[in-house]
């Protein structure tokens, strides 16, 4: 099914005339790049938006390049936008980035980008998550932690965040985009930094804590973190006029989850050595998460809950990554990293499945070692290359679930025996940059071949210029391919019960090819503007279909997105602002396979139409010893089809209702409780108009939305 165009154009004019009058942000809300502020004291408008164009970053190139320069459609929030905003985690940056789709299912967040959301690509797994440029996917389910329990925030220099392909530079899983969470430096200014808030989930009590602190010797640095998370959802339910895959309940019925408690750790540490001729970085990472009450269990919002009582979800990972680079000649550089991974379901994980004889134990767990080895030329100002290797090993161990007896704890009944598998990936990739015009137009290319022991070969690449037609006018035309590899429990899993993953081990990666416009203007320092197209085709996209009583994944689909996003910034000294707005257009054709095709065909696309957020941060009027600034931000999601699960259920289509969400802060500035050492206190209030109502869930069936929380929030930098 073709998509028409004609409703978008690539022309400057088009473009200005649908364009949001007077928004903006740029060290308050996630800006199409943001400049890292002078000081933390800085005022609320005191940046230069010209800056935004020089903010230099490393992800787009693995080279160190300004934003205006960059071969891909980034976007860069920084320290200061974090702080101000109270941003909780990286899945609450994305949630306010242009391009993205969050959804909270209770569990882990799902980011969709530019119309592909949902089923198989659920979990983020359609995108490259890294720290300091190694990936933290936890591989079992090829699905990413955003939530607090990958990086205390407080260690987080900048997230740079690109929406497109780029397999070409990072391989499998680099799909629809990649962030990558830039970890601080030690500051002897500000050798500790630390948060804490407390407050309520609506009735439930809930609170978060952020430290980190570091220092350097000389030479040697080091710097320690942490970061946790607890959080009550009991009692959250869904709408009465929510369609639910049952019977229908009884008039003025809530239904309503139990026991929905949260609770993330994570802590990190760095050591690192580094002159003029190089650097070697040791860095490690512990992460844990536990889910009570688990929303996967539909029961719990169809029924009494007493079938889906005591569900949980636990999982665990250790990482500890080796970074090193010698800069062997002015021209020529050499690095080698190396990341050690292991993890998996951790034993309070269980499963209920309303028996009163027992309930189910998941067996999952991962342990490998991801090495790359590259080669940086740069023979003159205007030339760079790159080219390198990459080695990955991965054991898999695919247990059984099991059936326990509750009374004698031991196991009932198995699905099988356990299973491992081992995994191995070569890759290889060059990547080139070259400044024909200096410094109007730069070229781009690159291409990867991808080997792997269980799907085959893969072969990527990326095309792409970046030209400043004014000296306020950049503009951007790219072309890219990328791969999402099916994940081990995709390949192999082993079914329990009706219902349940069926392992294809003759599934194929699904494949994209990406062609992205994107200008912006930026005429003065208190302006700026950032607008762009993109069409995605995709290909042997996975979706579940039966087998059985049960389900598998198998290649059944393609599908065709086309999405327009726009930005605009506007400040002063005394306030910042900023709107954007999403349009897409997404398609997919599912042949004769699919649970959706039984009901609705080629058009069920779970994502958005439009999204629109605007945000708006005001020096507020006080007394002189104690500055104000008072932050508001809203997020406006149009009506969007039902996950598929849900509508097969259901009987027949239907779409979930618009909602609006809105956030407020009220925040000091330059507050010295304690002589030379700023203290910073706010009031946070998340989704303050109750914003009630479902979005699509990992699983398949709806969930409902975050619910209100009001926080105070202290903290203090030493």
């Amino acid at each position: 099914m073709k998509l028409k165009l004609a409703t978008l154009s690539l022309s400057l004019s088009g473009l200005a005339a649908l364009w949001p009058m007077g928004a903006l942000a740029a060290d308050d809300g996630p800006a199409e790049a943001a400049a890292q502020p002078e000081s933390a004291a800085e005022p609320v408008g005191d940046l230069d938006l010209v800056k935004l164009l020089n903010v230099e970053v490393s992800t787009a190139s693995k080279t160190a390049e300004s934003v205006e320069d960059a071969p891909a459609v980034i976007t860069v929030v920084t320290r200061e936008e974090i702080r101000r905003w109270g941003y909780q985690s990286v899945a609450e940056v994305l949630s306010h980035t242009v391009g993205f789709y969050l959804i909270d299912d209770h569990i882990l967040p799902n980011a969709s980008v530019r119309g592909v959301s949902g089923g198989l690509g659920a979990e983020s797994g359609g995108i490259k998550v890294m720290i300091d440029g190694r990936s933290v996917a936890y591989r079992s389910t090829s699905g990413n932690w955003l939530g607090v329990e990958l990086v205390p925030l407080e260690s987080v220099e900048q997230i740079e965040i690109i929406r497109g392909p780029a397999s070409a530079l990072y391989g499998a899983d680099a799909f629809l985009g990649v962030v990558n969470v830039i970890t601080t430096a030690p500051d002897a200014a500000r050798p500790v930094r630390a948060r804490v808030a407390m407050g309520l989930t609506e009735t439930n009590p809930a609170g978060r804590f952020d430290v980190a602190g570091g220092a350097q010797l000389g030479n040697f640095d080091f710097s320690l973190g942490a970061a946790g998370e607890y959080d009550d959802r009991s009692g959250l339910s869904l709408p009465a006029e929510s369609p639910a895959p049952t019977l229908p309940v009884s008039v003025g019925r809530r239904r309503t989850t139990l026991d929905l408690q949260r609770r993330s750790l994570v802590l990190s540490s760095k050591l690192g050595y580094a002159t003029d001729r190089g650097h070697v970085r040791l860095s490690a990472f512990a992460s844990g998460l536990t889910r009570g009450g688990d929303l996967a269990h539909w029961a719990q919002l169809t029924s009494d809950g007493s079938g889906g009582r005591g569900t949980r979800v636990a999982l665990g990972q250790v990482r500890l990554n080796l970074d090193t680079l010698l800069k062997a000649t002015r021209s020529f550089e050499l690095a080698l990293q190396g990341t050690y991974f292991q993890g998996g379901i951790l034993p309070q994980d269980r499963v209920e499945i309303g028996s009163d004889l027992f309930y189910v134990e998941r067996h999952q767990a991962y342990r490998g070692i991801d090495s790359t080895l590259e080669a940086r030329f740069t023979p003159s100002s205007r030339l760079s290359l790159i080219t390198g290797a990459e080695v990955l090993y991965d054991h898999e161990t695919l247990g059984a679930p099991e059936r326990i007896d509750r009374a004698t704890g031991k196991s009932v009944l198995s699905s099988g025996s356990d299973r491992s598998v081992d995994l191995r990936n070569l890759g290889a990739y060059a990547s080139v940059n070259y400044k024909l015009l200096d410094p109007g137009l730069k070229l781009t290319g690159g291409l990867r071949y991808d080997q792997h022991s269980a799907y085959g070969s893969q072969v990527t690449g990326r095309i792409g210029a970046t030209t400043r037609l004014s000296s306020a006018l950049v503009a951007k035309l790219l072309y890219g391919s990328a791969f999402k590899a099916p994940s081990p429990y995709l390949l192999y899993a082993t079914p329990l019960r009706p219902g349940d993953v069926v392992g294809n081990a003759k599934l194929n990666p699904q494949l994209v090819k990406t062609a992205e416009y994107q200008m912006s203007w930026v005429p003065d320092r208190r302006f700026g503007i950032t607008s762009g197209v993109s069409y995605s085709w995709l290909t042997d996209k996975a979706e579940f279909t039966p087998q059985g009583i049960n389900q598998t994944a198998r290649n059944a689909a393609s599908q065709r997105s086309l999405s327009w996003e726009t930005r605009a910034d506007v400040r002063d000294f005394r306030y910042n602002l900023y709107a954007s707005f999403d349009l897409v257009r997404s398609e997919r054709d599912l042949g004769q396979e699919g649970y959706a095709a039984m009901l609705v065909g080629t058009q069920n696309v779970a994502y958005p139409p439009w999204i629109a957020r605007a945000g708006a941060m005001f020096a507020v009027p006080s007394v002189p010893d104690v500055p104000l600034e008072l932050g508001a931000e809203g997020i406006w999601v149009a009506p969007r089809r039902a996950a598929d699960t849900s509508i097969v259920e259901h009987g027949e289509s239907f779409d979930l209702p618009a909602y609006f969400q809105l956030d407020v802060t009220l925040a000091t500035r330059e507050l010295y409780l304690v002589p030379g050492h700023e203290t910073r206190l706010a009031l946070r209030g998340k989704n303050l108009l109750v914003a009630r109502g479902p979005d699509p869930g990992f699983s398949g069936f709806e969930y409902p939305l975050q619910p209100a929380q009001l926080f105070l929030e202290v903290e203090h930098v030493y």
